[in-house]
């Protein structure tokens, strides 16, 4: 078991032995409330009752203590069914209810906090494996000719791979020996042997436990080429003239592994072992967790914890999972967030009413982890689809107009040092869709956006503005550095080659860079840009100027 199994197994087994001993209390509890009960015998007493029998119910069952969860769910029956009887059959009542206690206490009496987990989640957790990641990818192109193996190897290179170039696969298959690269582009033809990439593709990856992501270029787009490509571990195969920005998209795809950003769950629970325990299972997992132990205070950390998914248990002392989420849907920016209920109970009518007051689901308790871990990812899931799609440009994936604009609010309050703002502008934008049409023109567009993700660092951000408008969001860089990066960044994308018909062409942007240092404001910051921007048309076009 790895290191993270391991530590989330040791931290279930700690709860579950908390909760064992601090069982006799709860038992206690339960036995003043039932005397409280058979001295007034009203229905707020019995009401009180009842959730003391179902806190004990949901937790023992959750903990795998089936004896004393059989033995509670007894006695909760009896006190549900006596809640809806007038007037209240206390002299009936309670010699059951005092019944159905001594059988939890044997039950109870018999547990022994040594006991294995019933709870199924170690064989569920998986470590994730934080590998360090070269922020440059390396690419090993094997290409007999010299012009094309030059000019692609200079395409590659504009999107932020190193390339390393050769003219025969022997010469490659030694580099691979010495340092293996993150990715191989490999021609299919040497010399004569039409299948000489193929086999020595094959032959490397037949030496190693872990292939190398390879790509295959070929003169030839036949049947039996591609499938002896595939036979060798090919990822992808693009025919000559290869389309240097699709070949990048792929390779950018075939060297990027960036973990997704954890599902953040909200778990409303009064019972703080349970809390304790849904956590645990979801976090082994990989999900970030906030537990609300008091329903009342659910509202306050919606906005700053912003949940994709909330679990709430529904019996709760000052507001139900209903109530919880009927006032949770009355606010505007929490009307799409998936709420899950939890509760022992197994009404269907109950179950009916709290889908009707804004639930997604209900979950009968005791649920099995991997059961949780599923029902919480697929709708967190759903809610980190539906997000993306309310912030992101549909063309480029770029965050659009408005959440770029509160990415600059949001980094401007957490900046604690250098940050500047860019914007970028296509040049002479309209004479390309003239020319060469409006589908080529959203082509262009959609590499930028690909060229700029794959150049920029992670901790920066980019969006589209509007039109052939880009916005970038640079922390911790001071201008003389973001006009140098940006520089580059120009330099490059203006080599890329677009094909175009029987013909290719190039593209340039101009760009312009203010500092918060100097500006102190969002919308000063931005005006700055702006007119940067305006100056670097002015004086003119594909080139960076910097705000005064």
């Amino acid at each position: 078991m790895t290191t993270q199994g391991v530590s989330t197994a040791a931290r279930l087994k700690r709860i579950r032995e908390a909760f064992l001993k601090q069982l006799p209390a709860q038992l206690e509890a339960l036995r003043t409330a039932l005397d409280d009960f058979e001295e007034k015998p009203d229905f707020e007493h019995l009401q009180g009752l009842h959730r003391s029998i179902h806190t004990l119910r949901g937790g023992s069952a959750s903990f795998g203590l089936k004896g004393v969860s059989a033995a509670a769910a007894v006695g909760e029956q009896l006190a549900k069914e006596a809640m809806y009887v007038e007037p209240l059959p206390a002299k009936r009542l309670v010699p059951q209810l005092r019944g159905q206690l001594a059988a939890i206490e044997r039950a109870a009496a018999e547990l022994e906090c040594q006991e294995a987990a019933d709870l199924q989640a170690l064989d569920l957790v998986a470590a994730s494996e934080n590998a360090a990641c070269r922020e440059e990818k390396v690419v090993y192109l094997c290409e007999d000719d010299s012009f094309q193996r030059m000019a692609l190897s200079t395409q590659i290179g504009c999107f932020g791979f190193r390339t390393m170039a050769f003219p025969d696969v022997e010469q490659l298959y030694q580099a691979v020996q010495n340092s293996p690269p993150d990715a191989i582009v490999m021609d299919m033809m040497f010399s004569g042997r039409p299948l000489a990439g193929a086999d020595m593709v094959a032959k490397i990856q037949s030496e190693r436990k872990a292939p190398i992501p390879a790509v295959f270029v070929s003169s030839v787009d036949d049947f039996s080429y591609r499938l002896s490509a595939v036979r060798a571990g090919s990822s992808a195969y693009f025919v000559k003239p290869v389309n240097a920005i699709d070949l990048c998209s792929v390779l950018t795809k075939l060297t990027t592994v960036e973990p997704p950003e954890p599902y953040r769950i909200m778990i409303v629970d009064d019972d703080a072992h349970l809390l304790e325990l849904y956590s645990t299972i979801l976090e082994g997992v990989g999900m970030v967790t906030r537990q609300i132990n008091d329903p009342l205070l659910a509202m306050g950390s919606l906005q700053e914890f912003k949940p994709d998914l909330i679990l709430t248990d529904m019996n709760m002392p000052g507001c139900n999972g209903m109530e919880l989420a009927k006032t949770i849907r009355q606010s505007g920016d929490c009307v799409s967030i998936p709420i899950v209920f939890l509760s022992t109970e197994t009404d269907t009518d109950l179950h009916r009413n709290a889908m009707r007051m804004g639930g997604d689901e209900f979950l009968t308790k005791p649920i099995k982890p991997e059961h949780l871990i599923s029902a919480v990812a697929v709708r967190a899931e759903r809610m980190k689809v539906l997000r993306s799609l309310m912030v992101r440009d549909s063309m480029t994936g770029l965050l659009n107009h408005t959440a770029i604009k509160a990415k600059l609010d949001g980094a401007i309050a957490e900046n604690e040092g250098d940050l500047c703002f860019a914007m970028l502008d296509m040049d002479r934008f309209k004479e390309i869709n003239d020319k060469y049409g409006h589908p080529t023109g959203d082509r262009v567009l959609v590499t930028l956006a690909k060229f700029l993700r794959t150049r920029l660092a992670k901790t920066d951000s980019i969006g589209r503005y509007g039109g052939e408008e880009f916005a970038l969001i640079l922390p911790g860089c001071d201008l003389a550095a973001a006009r140098e990066r940006l520089d580059q960044l120009r330099e490059s994308f203006g080599a890329i080659q677009f094909p175009a018909g029987g013909e290719s062409f190039q593209a340039t942007f101009s760009c312009g860079v203010a500092a918060l240092a100097t500006h102190k404001k969002g919308d000063r910051l931005c005006a700055a840009a702006d007119e940067a921007l305006y100056e670097a048309k002015k004086l003119g076009r594909n080139r960076v100027e910097a705000g005064k």
